[in-house]
């Protein structure tokens, strides 16, 4: 009786601890495409200098939102911050919604356009 007592108690502690881990694969999942979609947009604005359509049609069709940290405008040589951020309605970990966020700093005109 004891066995099926324990069997049950632990299942239920496995379901939460499983939903958990669930949250956080998924947090580390979008974390890391946030990450490489900084890469991809720092890498575009340092050799287009500028915050241009096709880079913003990007990061809407993978769902994120770009903020420009630097207030000013770009200009060649200059370091360029931003910060591209994602919701995440997470299963266990808060019945709030998450906001990710991956700051990135590019310098513009880094990149030789002539190759």
């Amino acid at each position: 009786m004891a066995s099926k007592l324990g069997l049950l108690l632990s299942s239920v502690f496995m379901i939460f601890v499983m939903l958990t881990v669930g949250d956080l694969m998924c947090l580390s999942t979008i974390r890391s495409g946030l990450d490489s979609l900084a890469v991809t947009v720092g890498y575009r604005l340092a050799k287009d200098g500028y915050y241009s359509p096709s880079t913003e049609t990007l990061i809407t069709k993978y769902g994120a939102t770009f903020k420009a940290i630097t207030k000013s405008a770009p200009r060649v040589g200059d370091t360029y911050e931003f910060a591209l951020s994602k919701e995440y309605k997470p299963l266990f970990m808060s019945k709030n919604t998450m906001v990710i966020t991956v700051t990135h700093a590019t310098i513009v005109g880094f990149y030789d356009s002539y190759y």
